[in-house]
């Protein structure tokens, strides 16, 4: 008896079955609702619309379901909006949900019946019925390219980048990150074009895989994609990454326009102070040439009125003068290319003028990373030491 009362109580608590019936149009009705009627977008343009269902019966259950079309796709932008509206007379339940449609080839598109499965309560019993939408019909038109430029199609498109530091002052051997952020409202991530190379011979580029996300929002998806290279030139010399320039077309304005990640110097900043020497001491030696040239004229006619035995004294000097500026722009350009030998020979020819001791005795730590063992490891400073060397150089010996 008592298992026959707990059967009994169980049948009872348990819900009916759901029974298959139809809704009538004044009970139920869905449909597509274009942002834009008679809209012709071109190949790929984001085109908004909201499904929207009209329901006079009461929904316990309900699941909507968008068909996948080979001509087109589509985005949900957002949870569904249910609300109660007076409509005609009439308090409806109202369901909308808003989608972006992105046709993928030109010609007639025919947006395939959507469906809404529903489940609702008639006179305590429940019940099951779908309730579908009419077909819409696009025409779309192709894409307005012709040169292989590639085709993105969106609402606005922005670009923005950052440096982890002057890429044109790097202190020698360090490297720096580049970051691009592009965002794009109108488009899917599918649809922004690859991360461009950033590579030339005299630059070491090591670049993370890109990030793409999305946000959505009730006028189309916002999608974002961050770029980044991580950067090191492998001479001092200073070098220019070339603009690159990202097309595309505005759906509202109609128009063709490009966004650009603009040309940028990358170098170290010894490589610029020596430069800047080379143009002080350049400038320098253009007027020590012009005394020369005018020494040079004042001797030549000496020599035509008193002969060459007279003037071979200040031509030697001179010859003198113009080889010890070519050792001194030898030394300085062995020092900053770190060629530890070239330096080594430059500096003893200078040094010789002012004994042999003077120039062991200051070519010597030189000497120990060239010539001895190959445990020692301590690196000559090149600079600090043609400073020296240059110093020691202007004493001229006694007598």
């Amino acid at each position: 008896m008592v298992r026959l009362l707990s059967l009994i109580l169980i049948l009872l608590a348990a819900p009916a079955v759901a029974q298959q019936s139809e809704l009538r149009p004044d009970q139920a009705r869905l449909e597509l609702v274009l942002d834009e009627p008679g809209i012709e977008p071109f190949e790929g343009q984001m085109v908004l619309a909201t499904i929207r269902g009209l329901y006079a019966v009461n929904i316990t259950q309900e699941d909507l379901k968008l068909r996948h079309m080979t001509g087109v796709d589509w985005v949900r932008l957002g949870q569904d909006d249910w609300s109660q509206q007076r409509i005609d007379g009439r308090s409806l339940r109202v369901m909308e949900r808003r989608i972006a449609l992105y046709p993928k080839a030109p010609g007639s598109l025919t947006i395939l019946p959507i469906a809404h499965e529903l489940e609702y309560l008639d006179d305590g019993a429940r019940r099951r019925a779908i309730v579908r939408s009419d077909p819409v019909t696009l025409t779309v038109r192709p894409a307005p390219v012709t040169d292989g430029t590639p085709w993105l199609p969106a609402r606005a498109v922005e670009m923005s980048e950052e440096w982890s530091a002057d890429p044109a002052r790097l202190t020698d051997g360090q490297s720096v990150e580049r970051k691009v952020i592009l965002r794009v409202f109108g488009a899917t991530p599918e649809m922004l074009p690859p991360q461009p190379a950033m590579r030339a011979p005299w630059l070491i580029t090591f670049s993370p895989p890109e990030q793409r996300s999305q946000q959505l929002t009730p006028q189309g998806p916002v999608t974002t994609a961050v770029w980044r290279w991580t950067l090191r030139p492998t001479t001092g010399e200073m070098g220019v990454m070339t603009a690159v320039i990202t097309p595309w077309y505005d759906i509202d304005a109609g128009q063709n326009r490009s966004v650009t990640i603009p040309a940028a110097t990358i170098g170290y900043q010894s490589f610029a102070d020596n430069s800047a020497a080379s143009w002080s001491e350049g400038l320098a030696g253009g007027r020590l040439a012009l005394l020369a040239w005018g020494l040079s004229t004042a001797i030549a006619l000496a020599v035509i009125a008193t002969g060459r035995g007279a003037v071979a004294a200040p031509l030697a000097a001179l010859r003198d003068v113009m080889a010890e500026r070519r050792l001194r722009r030898r030394l300085r350009r062995a020092a900053r290319r770190g060629e530890v030998s070239a330096f080594r020979a430059t500096a003893v020819t200078l040094l010789r003028g002012n004994g042999r001791h003077a120039e062991h005795a200051m070519l010597a730590p030189l000497d120990r990373q060239i010539f001895g063992p190959q445990t020692v490891s301590t690196q000559t400073d090149l600079r600090a030491l043609r400073k020296a060397v240059l110093r020691r150089a202007r004493k001229r010996p006694e007598g």
